[in-house]
């Protein structure tokens, strides 16, 4: 039997901080599988950056932009009636065409791709993060403009006909089942991972005294690493540390990330609160940087409201650094976090003055260790889960050759 041919999509773009991330562990697990299996696997990317990114890690990815035409098959599949069209005729789109005279098998995507569509021959994995738009539709980056529609489309068709889906958390695959009647039994669940650039960045004072040098900054802030988007809910983080400064506690924030659409709020929020001389807005940093910025830190503080998990948690915890978390997702944090109210700025600054609580750091730092072993054993099973169904899928393809 021929070795499985899997193309392995990597379309989130290195600014979307977790989003690029996790997909590049999933990235570098399916290398050592391929390798282990006698598999292959052919990486693709929209990116020239993403594509010298992966050199670093031994990947020759290749560039697979999308034209015009690509473009005008999504409108139209999104338009519904073009499938009868396209069946009709056995119309395949430049992207599908692509793959297949690379020989590609099976099509790996590694985030939730509206690319899917594009696909009328090759079968396809599917990744699935979260069903914000479903949890949250008031955040108008998952409602207006027809995102809310766009996505339902994208998720009902993605959950269905996928040959197998991946996700994060064992509820979002419950909510599948019960939004768009997945079959359980494609669902495969392997949870975030810490990114690679953190996890494998052994601690160095003078590199990391450097990094923080090079954005002024002093060790024993809060830390926010989040693209600026209103789900992000930065306004409630400001709110809480303006409480603590009326109580005669001043503590000291750095946020990074992209921007998307939240920022300018965010900027006028801040002399307004009376918080100028608190906060630090460093923009978009290097991968390598965010172990030093995690160590730099007295806390994560993450309040936003999407879930059911996120990655800073993970990264938080591999460095020893605690976290302060949303107790909406405390199947996550466990008892690795102190839990607050995302809709509640005192609640948030409660959670903030008990981590002065003597003894707290030092318990929440074992506890974030124990945290990621858990969570290393099920990605462990998971991988296993997913080799299991793709060595399925390759006997199964075997018997539709000509």
């Amino acid at each position: 039997m021929r070795p499985l041919r899997v193309a392995v999509m990597l379309e989130q773009a290195l600014e979307l901080g977790g989003g690029f991330q996790q997909p590049l562990n999933d990235l570098l697990w399916l290398r050592e599988w391929a390798a282990q299996s006698g598999n292959e696997i052919v990486v693709y990317s929209p990116y020239p950056k993403t594509i010298e990114i992966l050199k670093e890690f031994g990947v020759e990815g290749r560039l697979r932009t999308f034209g015009v035409s690509d473009y005008l098959f999504l409108f139209l599949k999104y338009c519904g009636p073009f499938d009868l069209v396209q069946i009709a005729l056995e119309l395949k789109s430049p992207f599908e065409r692509a793959l297949i005279r690379d020989d590609i098998d099976v099509v790996h995507f590694t985030s939730t791709s509206k690319r899917h569509l594009l696909l009328h021959q090759l079968p396809f994995i599917i990744t699935i993060f979260d069903g914000c738009h479903r949890d949250a539709p008031e955040f108008p980056e998952v409602r207006t403009f027809g995102e809310f529609e766009r996505r339902e489309i994208l998720f009902r068709l993605a959950s269905t006909k996928a040959v197998a889906v991946i996700v994060n958390a064992s509820e979002l695959i419950d909510d599948l089942c019960r939004r768009y009647a997945m079959e359980r039994d494609r669902a495969i669940c392997i949870p975030f991972s810490p990114s690679t650039y953190v996890s494998s960045s052994a601690p160095d004072a003078a590199a990391d005294a450097a990094v923080l040098a090079k954005y002024r900054l002093e060790p024993g802030y809060l830390f926010y690493p989040a693209q600026f988007w209103p789900h992000k809910n930065h306004i409630t983080l400001l709110a809480a540390l303006a409480l603590l400064r009326e109580r005669g506690i001043t503590e000291r924030l750095v946020l990074c990330g992209s921007n998307r659409s939240g920022r300018d709020r965010i900027d006028l929020a801040i002399p307004n609160l009376g918080l100028s001389d608190q906060i630090s807005i460093i923009g978009f940093v290097e991968s390598a940087e965010l172990g030093a910025l995690y160590r730099g830190a007295s806390a994560l503080v993450m309040p936003t409201y999407f879930g059911p998990t996120n990655l800073p948690p993970l990264e938080a915890w591999t460095v020893g650094t605690p976290v302060i978390y949303p107790e909406a997702f405390k199947a996550q944090a466990g008892d690795a976090a102190i839990l607050f109210d995302y809709d509640d700025p005192r609640s948030l600054a409660d959670a903030i003055v008990s981590l002065r609580a003597e003894g707290a750091r030092e318990r929440l730092s074992a506890a974030g260790h124990l945290r990621l072993a858990q969570f290393a054993e099920e990605t462990k099973a998971g991988h296993r889960e997913f080799a299991r169904h793709l060595e399925r899928l390759k006997h199964r393809l075997a018997l539709t050759e000509r």
